[in-house]
């Protein structure tokens, strides 16, 4: 079944962090209109806004923010939705946005030449007190590139904030849009963490299995005959968002098939996981469409309504002959797990084998 939601949100894909930075980086209240939530869109990911399936990548994006908490969406008014597919929102909400004013001339600070750009943003207090921090970095770093070094996001965010997770709460907000603030800047990265696999043969195809016990059945049948597999991946639920950055590790990987749960979280994960996989130079998360096609066949079980818009988002990952059946999965507030495609069905059937 999908792992649980952590008591914590789990952290935030590369593009949903720029989506987000840009949006806060606009807004000037807590309202944002559509044109606004586009024009972030274009600015923070120009490569997907232009791409073929642009409304679907912010569609994706837009639920992870607002699954995060980051933004609310006009769940059930279907008078703030536009009519297409996905339907995206004439509207969203920043809860978190406040009224932004002027820093006090009094207490106006002389910045660091790599934050010119404060001197024309419209920045809160709270802003302004993080950016003392990160000058006064820049100013004792400017002639010590050993200190400038790059480390890992948690540790060069205890070097600047005594916190070692101020970083992580900032990257999501306005200071990290696109022409402020960058890691690199930081000499810092966000560590992905790593994918299991397996290899299995010199084929061009990764197949990623939402859930253990089904990485463990996949990766068994496909060993003696693998096809165009070269390797099984062990997805670890929302972990994947993050871990597919290091497919880009296993050489030779032409194609990345998911396979995960028949349910809201089970299809957002891979099409939050292609959004990433683009933004990196890797193939699109693609659906593993023969083992969805078998696990259609079996009889859904209870789970959580999903509201008509969302629905339709979330199947668009799916190919069109599969959207309609899932959508009324879904609708009807009910899913299908993944490991009902069982060990002895599998084997049964070579159909599935990519």
């Amino acid at each position: 079944m999908t792992a649980p939601a952590p008591e914590h949100p789990p952290r935030l894909s590369p593009g949903a962090l720029r989506l987000s930075a840009a949006l806060h980086a606009r807004a000037e209240k807590a309202t944002v209109p559509r044109a606004t939530v586009m024009e972030a869109f274009a600015t923070a990911l120009p490569g997907t806004a232009r791409g073929e399936d642009s409304r679907t990548a912010l569609a994706t994006l837009l639920e992870e923010l607002s699954d995060a908490g980051i933004l609310r969406l006009p769940h059930g008014q279907r008078a703030k939705w536009d009519a297409g597919r996905p339907a995206l929102p004439e509207q969203i909400r920043l809860p978190r946005v406040t009224p932004r004013k002027p820093e006090p001339a009094a207490t106006r600070r002389s910045y660091r030449p790599e934050l010119d750009w404060v001197h024309t943003a419209s920045l809160t207090t709270a802003h302004h007190e993080d950016l003392a921090l990160i000058n006064r970095w820049f100013r004792d770093t400017s002639n010590r590139p050993d200190v400038r070094a790059p480390i890992p996001l948690r540790e060069r965010s205890y070097v600047i904030f005594q916190d070692e997770k101020r970083l992580d709460a900032l990257l999501s907000g306005a200071l990290f849009a696109p022409g402020r603030l960058t890691l690199e800047q930081l000499g810092t990265y966000r560590e992905p963490p790593p994918l299991a696999y397996r290899l299995l043969s010199d084929g061009d195809t990764l197949l990623v299995a939402e859930n253990s016990d089904t990485y463990a059945t996949l990766r068994d049948l496909l060993t003696p005959n693998p096809g165009r597999t070269r390797a099984v991946a062990f997805g670890s639920g929302r972990a994947f968002e993050a871990s597919v950055e290091t497919v880009k590790d296993i050489p030779g990987i032409r194609r990345i098939l998911y396979y995960g749960d028949l349910d809201a979280e089970g299809l957002s994960i891979p099409a939050r996981s292609s959004v990433t996989a683009t933004q990196c130079g890797l193939p699109p998360v693609e659906p593993a469409v023969a083992l969805y096609d078998l696990l259609l066949s079996h009889t859904s079980t209870p789970g959580q309504p999903v509201s008509d818009e969302r629905a339709h988002t979330l199947t668009t990952w799916l190919p069109s002959r599969l959207r309609q059946r899932t959508h009324e999965v879904l609708m009807s507030g009910r899913r299908i797990a993944q490991e009902a495609t069982n060990r002895n069905q599998l084997s049964g059937d070579v159909t599935w084998v990519p």
